[in-house]
């Protein structure tokens, strides 16, 4: 009993793994170890050795265990028949059938998707005051998932079902919750062969549902942080630009702004810009008229110094050239086919940098690898405005939209997230990729071609 208690806990990650898992100290596993499972924990240790598809004794965990339905059934029963033809090529042998959390922490779900969907969460507290929300998707759960199952960076392949819940308004005609299908590719390296084996089953999974007609938008936000590093251009303008990339409008007035010398009419910018920090605290404050002990209210003299410090820094620093301005202009407005907007951006980028030049040739080694797998590209755009939106991409990225839904054409889509676990609750980088599936669309979509 003991040896197989044992294996049971080296299984769900080992010691360290299962007490984060249990919310239990570490001692309390070690003692596990030695005298087998309280019953009060069978029910829950049975469920997650059924989540991670471990098979076990069921005499270790008695009648608890006989409550639990079998993983790979449990999803698939409540799905329509469109929805199981989707997650059937969905799913392999390569990617493990997990459920998500439900709960997630709202704070890491608005520091990834933005203060933007706050009005779209439901979103309360516990009673120790953490702050909770159903979950939006099934991404962040995902990753949620994997680190709480003592991962930090081995490859793992997931495949997933299940509701999300995102509120709107009363005049809308979208549900506040619908199905998600999908696959994430988490740790290992940041391979291409992860990104297009992601995109082809999600691909396959579409059209072998028995959608007609549809298409894709795909992008790569690495491009412009790429070419922003690479410039000749101060570093000032460079930070300032990366932050602004993610919306439109204040970038093009940033950039507009860039362009032209600056001038001030605070004599306090010229003032403080040769001075160090301390010194120049030192000079706020005298400035202001406040004693050591003396704070001034909303913002801290520290703050304001450094504010200061960063504006004194634009009044010798030159501006954008036009070349430059126009170059950035004309980089961001590249969207074509992807072939023709590999050709383009070889056009624009050339001599530029051979970094460049490298991530550029991955891109169309990427598009290569779609075409050899039959993947119809024909309808497909590739847009270097596309991710500007959602600061939750670190690289590809890519949208299916069916055109018969009209606005809310939008099927799925997915991408390159290697900064998410990080901002999540790891200390380490850990590549990931992968793409979810509206199943209610897709549905939909199919029921209207097939009336059309």
């Amino acid at each position: 009993m003991i040896k197989e208690t044992n294996k049971i806990i080296d299984l769900l990650g080992g010691t360290g793994a299962l007490a984060k898992l249990l919310s239990v100290n570490l001692s309390a596993v070690s003692n596990y170890r030695k005298k087998g499972f309280p019953a009060r924990l069978h029910y829950k240790i049975a469920s997650l050795c059924n989540e991670r598809g471990i098979t076990v004794n069921k005499n270790i965990f008695g009648s608890a265990s006989r409550n639990i339905l079998p993983m790979d059934s449990r999803p698939i029963e409540v799905l329509s028949e469109v929805s199981i033809n989707v997650m059937e090529n969905l799913i392999s042998e390569e990617f493990e059938l997990i459920d998500p959390p439900v709960l997630v922490s709202a704070d890491k779900v608005l520091d990834r998707l933005g203060e933007n969907i706050a009005d779209r969460l439901y979103i309360f507290s516990d009673p120790a005051g953490t702050r909770l929300c159903l979950r939006p998707d099934l991404t962040i759960p995902t990753c949620i998932h994997y680190l709480n199952s003592g991962f930090r960076g081995e490859k793992r392949n997931y495949a997933y079902h299940g509701k999300v819940f995102q509120f709107n308004s009363a005049i809308s005609s979208e549900p506040n919750e619908f199905s998600q299908a999908g696959l994430e590719s988490i740790g290992g390296d940041s391979s291409l062969d992860s990104e297009v084996e992601i995109f082809f089953r999600t691909y396959n999974s579409l059209r072998q549902a028995g959608i007609k007609k549809l298409n894709i938008l795909m992008g790569d936000v690495s491009l412009f942080s790429l070419l922003i590093d690479v410039l000749d251009i101060p570093v000032i303008w460079k930070d300032q630009l990366k932050t602004k990339f993610w919306n439109d409008k204040n970038f093009k007035s940033l950039l507009d702004e860039l362009s032209i010398k600056k001038k001030f009419d605070n004599k306090l910018f010229y003032k403080i810009s040769d001075l160090d920090q301390e010194t120049a605290e030192i000079f706020v404050r005298d400035t202001i008229g406040l004693s050591e002990n003396q704070s001034p209210v909303g913002r801290s003299i520290k703050e304001i110094t450094e504010r200061l410090m960063k504006k004194s820094k634009e009044i010798n620093t030159e501006p954008l050239s036009r070349s430059t301005a126009n170059l950035i202009r004309d980089f961001l407005s590249i969207s074509d086919t992807p072939s023709k907007a590999i050709k383009k951006l070889k056009s624009i980028s050339k001599n530029i940098d051979s970094k460049l030049d490298s991530k550029i040739d991955i891109m169309n080694e990427r598009v290569d690898k779609m075409m050899n797998l039959k993947i119809d590209l024909k309808d497909s755009i590739f847009s270097l405005e596309k991710g500007r939106t959602v600061e939750y991409y670190t690289g590809f990225l890519f949208d299916y939209s069916c055109p018969i839904l009209g606005d809310k054409s939008n099927v799925g889509g997915g991408g390159r997230y290697d900064d998410l676990i990080k901002s999540v609750s790891s200390d380490v980088d850990i590549p990931a990729v992968g793409a979810a599936l509206n199943l209610e669309r897709i549905e939909k979509a199919i029921s209207k071609e097939s009336s059309s």
